[in-house]
């Protein structure tokens, strides 16, 4: 049970640490939201099979984030969001 707590909590900190790596805000905060609410949701779930069947969706989605990130990031228009843009300047006014 402990190897498997272990193996969850490994994927979702690498989910949660591919998301942060697109550059566009929506794109970002929708992929950190979905991961959230997945791990949110089936928090509770003592079925072994059933959450080896999770991890393995985990798995397979964290390579499609992967992915998504490598061709945003060959892709990503320069101008950045306007919600990007205020959050940078409030960062630098403090």
């Amino acid at each position: 049970m402990a190897s498997t707590q272990r193996s969850v909590l490994i994927l979702y900190k690498q989910l949660l640490h591919e998301c942060h790596k697109f550059s566009l805000y929506n794109y970002r905060e929708y992929f950190l939201r979905r991961v959230r609410e997945e791990f949110h949701q089936n928090r509770n779930i003592q079925d072994a099979s059933k959450i080896a069947e999770l991890l393995k969706f985990g798995q397979e989605n964290l390579g499609v984030i992967r992915r998504q990130v490598t061709i945003e990031n060959l892709y990503a228009p320069q101008q950045k969001s306007i919600i990007e843009n205020q959050q940078h300047s409030s960062i630098s006014s403090r």
